[in-house]
């Protein structure tokens, strides 16, 4: 697990604009994911989704930027599909092309696959909670 303890930090500009204020409790969502697996994680302020691998001490190596759009969470189908919330859920291919876009009432803040078949995609907003039925070729 790694949760950023550090109240304020440094990410972008070297100028007031590149400062953050936050400390664990700004999370919203949480993923799992073993040690050898790739993940994918989203950065809001640089607008850019990134892949990784996590290594067996819970570090990540092998960035990749997936897509030059970042949101405030990221979910991945069982065809390998990542979706990213970004205003609306913009959906992309393993290999980093917007294959789809999924349009909501309001701003996502949290998004996850459950259900039986884990073909459900649930859409935390601020004043609800969407779902969606994924299909899938799996």
């Amino acid at each position: 697990m790694f949760l950023p303890a550090g109240r304020v930090f440094q990410q972008g500009p070297f100028d007031a604009g590149g400062w953050r204020f936050s400390d664990s409790l700004d999370t919203y969502g949480f993923v799992s994911v073993l040690p050898g697996e790739r993940i994918y994680v989203s950065s809001e302020s640089e607008d850019i989704t990134y892949s990784g691998l996590v290594g067996a001490d819970g570090t990540l190596s092998d960035l990749r930027v997936l897509a030059e759009r970042g949101g405030e969470s990221v979910a991945v189908d069982r065809d390998g599909n990542v979706y990213v919330a970004n205003g609306q859920i913009f959906v992309y291919s393993p290999t980093g092309r917007q294959i789809a876009r999924i349009d909501v009432p309001e701003r996502p803040i949290d998004i996850v696959f459950g259900g039986a078949d884990k073909r459900t995609l649930f859409i935390l907003a601020h004043h609800a909670l969407f779902a969606v039925m994924v299909s899938g070729s799996k």
